[in-house]
């Protein structure tokens, strides 16, 4: 349906949040009066949007219903359009307001007052509405036609006089061209310079000074396309590397700083196709997640990754964002689109990131399937980072490898000698040339043994064994490491007596 969303000024990013999940439904939403053309009467651009809508969604809160407020003008024009609400108005309570204030129009339509989630609950109330009588609509479209019709006879008659006018001013027009030219190459100059002292800013994670230097350059409607770009990239790279903060001496939620950064996003969208879409579509839906996750509201982010990767079947931030969020419940699905974002090259670090943050929490098998990342890495080149390199050393080939349901994990995800060699590049030997720890040496010789270098494996255990008993070290690192050196050394049979 084509809807029209009225809502008060200080609403606007619950109404940009509402109108997205609307279009992930395929509706079509008018909701930005500030983006109407330019040069063309405000309330008849409002009139004929309202006119072409199949619906009227309002948002309710005590601004909403002050005398002389623009979303009054717009329920007066939907009564126009729709002299009985029924089935085309719906009545949205966004802040608690007396039944009794609201104007007779909104009170006779069933007004819808939600009790958890404004936006899922609007969205699934939207899908309840019934479908528009399509001849009023087709009468409003024939009126705005005729009108325009007027409006271009007149712009001809007056652009003529103009043509006479100007060819007489040519000259001094000209220079006063090449001036403003020269000031405005000028201004795209410094506008530029100070964009990247603000992308350097982001990138150095100062989110938050960055995003406020970007609001002030991009106020101008002339503003470069590259710095809104880089606006938009520095919004996406919060969204990506967002964390909780302290400020002011108290907590800085997830949702406080994705209301800075998700209006950019959906601004972005407006005029973005293909890949920039998509990336920028998967970013928000990863906000909602978010904001899910911390319990202050968010929609069902997965329409706008599967948007998403209809945008961009390839799209990494999509399917390493949904990878990440399917593991472990999905484990096949979750490797399926790590995969595919492991094969789009792009932003690869972030990409393995994702995937030992949701391997390195979970059992036995996603302990395997985090080895076999770094594995991957290995041989492809990739670098694994002090943090990741410890974390896979705690976790995967720590204490875990002590107990046996570990162990066959490990041992069926890789071959014997790519598990050995990707413990050696998790677990080096100390830097000061000292001793490893007892669990690191009994996981180098598990692997040793499984990789049938029996021999080295048999003298660590052996080693470890001694320096354990001296020292009185009882427990299951002892006891493991003795079932190992019987797993080697099996007990010969008894010889046979005639």
């Amino acid at each position: 349906m084509k809807l029209f969303l009225s809502y008060p000024s200080a609403e606007r990013i619950t109404a940009e949040r509402l109108a997205l999940a609307l279009e992930a439904e395929g509706h079509e939403v008018f909701f930005d009066r500030h983006d109407l053309p330019a040069g063309q009467p405000f309330h008849q651009r409002l009139r004929e949007a309202v006119a072409a809508a199949d619906a009227f969604v309002f948002l309710i809160t005590p601004a909403a219903l002050v005398p002389g407020s623009y979303t009054l003008a717009e329920m007066d024009m939907a009564r126009q359009r729709w002299p009985r609400p029924g089935g085309h108005v719906l009545p949205v309570m966004l802040q608690s307001v007396p039944l009794t204030a609201l104007p007779p129009y909104l009170a006779a339509v069933t007004l819808l007052q939600p009790q958890g989630e404004v936006v899922a609950e609007t969205v699934a109330a939207v899908a309840r509405l019934s479908q528009p009588a399509f001849n009023q609509r087709g009468a409003a479209w024939v009126a705005g036609w005729a009108a325009a019709a007027v409006v271009v006879v007149a712009a001809l008659a007056a652009g003529t006089w103009q043509w006479q006018a100007a060819q007489q001013r040519e000259e001094q027009r000209e220079e006063q061209r090449a001036r403003q030219s020269e000031r405005q190459a000028a201004r795209e100059q410094a506008v530029t310079a100070a964009a990247a002292t603000a992308a350097r800013l982001c990138q150095d994670g100062s989110h938050g000074p960055a995003m406020s230097r970007f609001a002030e350059l991009t106020t101008a409607p002339d503003t470069p396309a590259a710095v809104r770009g880089a606006h938009q990239d520095c919004a996406m790279r919060w969204v990506r590397e967002i964390r909780a903060q302290s400020g002011d001496g108290r907590r800085i939620t997830f949702g406080e700083q994705l209301d800075i950064a998700q209006p950019v996003l959906l601004r972005g969208l407006e005029t973005a196709q293909g890949v920039r879409a998509a990336d920028l579509r998967a970013h928000f839906a990863w906000g909602e997640r978010l904001r899910w996750r911390e319990g202050s509201g968010g929609g069902d982010p997965a329409p706008h990754w599967q948007r998403a990767l209809g945008e961009d079947p390839g799209n990494v931030f999509a399917h390493a964002m949904l990878g990440n969020v399917l593991l472990p419940a999905q484990a096949d699905l979750a490797r399926k689109h790590f995969a595919q974002a492991v094969v789009a090259g792009r932003e690869r670090a972030w990409v393995r990131v994702m995937q030992f943050g949701a391997a390195l929490s979970g059992g036995d098998a996603e302990a395997a399937y985090a080895v076999s990342v770094a594995d991957e890495m290995r041989r492809g080149g990739e670098s694994l980072s002090p943090d990741q390199r410890r974390r896979l050393a705690n976790y995967a080939f720590g204490t875990r490898l002590l107990n046996a349901d570990t162990r066959a994990a490990l041992f069926a995800a890789l071959p014997a000698d790519r598990l050995l060699a990707t413990h050696a590049a998790v677990v080096p030997p100390p830097a000061d040339g000292g001793a490893a720890s007892g669990v690191n040496r009994f996981g180098r010789a598990l692997l040793q043994a499984h990789a049938g270098q029996t021999e080295p494996a048999r003298a660590t255990l052996l080693a470890l064994q001694r320096e354990l008993t001296d020292a009185r070290q009882g427990g299951r690192l002892l006891d493991e490491t003795r079932r190992a050196l019987a797993a080697l050394d099996p007990p010969k049979a008894a010889p046979q007596v005639r």
